[in-house]
C-alpha cells in the first residue's frame, strides 16, 4: 500500500498527497498512482531471414501518473470554495514549475513510501502533462491528473542509497 507521496518543487512549497490534514480530512486523496518502467532496446533485422536478432534491452525513464481529487473543506459552502482554491492553488504551484526558473532541469523530486519500506525513496521528475479541470457549479472538488517523467528507471532511498524499482 501507498503510505506517502510528496511533491517536492525546485522553487515553492511541498505538497503532500493522499494525507490528511490536522482536522482529519482528506485534501488531496489519491484514487490511481500507477509507475511504468520503460524499456529501451533497439530492433536488429535479421537480413535474409524472417524474424530479428535479440538485442539488450534495459531499463530506461520511469513515467508516474497520479490520479485524485482536490478537496475543499470548511462548515459553509463559501467556506469550502475558499478552501478549495487555496489547496488548488497550491497543488499547481507545486506541480508547475515558475516560468522564472528556466534553467532547471527537473521541475520536483517526488518522495514516496509503500508500506514494507523502512525509508522514503526520491526520484527526480519533470510534469509531462497536468489537468486539473474545475468543475461546474460545484465549487469545493475536482479531480487532477498528473503525469511526470522520472528519469532513472528507479526511486533511491534517502538514507541507504537503496534503488527500489516500483513499476
Amino acid at each position: 500500500m501507498l503510505t506517502k507521496v510528496e511533491i517536492r518543487p525546485v522553487s515553492g512549497s511541498a505538497v503532500e498527497v493522499n494525507a490528511v490534514d490536522g482536522s482529519g480530512n482528506h485534501l488531496y486523496p489519491l484514487s490511481a498512482f500507477d509507475i511504468v518502467t520503460n524499456i529501451d532496446s533497439r530492433d536488429a533485422k535479421k537480413m535474409a531471414a524472417p524474424g530479428q536478432w535479440p538485442t539488450f534491452a534495459y531499463p530506461d525513464a520511469m513515467t508516474i501518473h497520479a490520479e485524485g481529487n482536490i478537496l475543499g473543506v470548511g462548515g459553509s459552502d463559501a467556506a469550502r470554495a475558499t478552501s478549495y482554491i487555496t489547496q488548488r492553488l497550491a497543488l499547481l504551484d507545486a506541480i508547475l514549475p515558475p516560468v522564472t526558473l528556466l534553467t532547471s532541469r527537473k521541475h520536483a523530486v517526488l518522495r514516496v513510501r509503500f508500506d514494507g519500506m523502512t525509508e522514503d525513496a526520491d526520484a527526480d521528475v519533470i510534469v509531462i502533462q497536468q489537468s486539473i479541470p474545475m468543475a461546474a457549479l460545484f465549487p469545493a472538488n475536482s479531480q487532477y491528473m498528473i503525469t511526470w517523467k522520472a528519469f532513472l528507471p528507479y526511486f533511491v532511498g534517502l538514507t541507504t542509497s537503496t534503488q527500489y524499482q516500483l513499476g
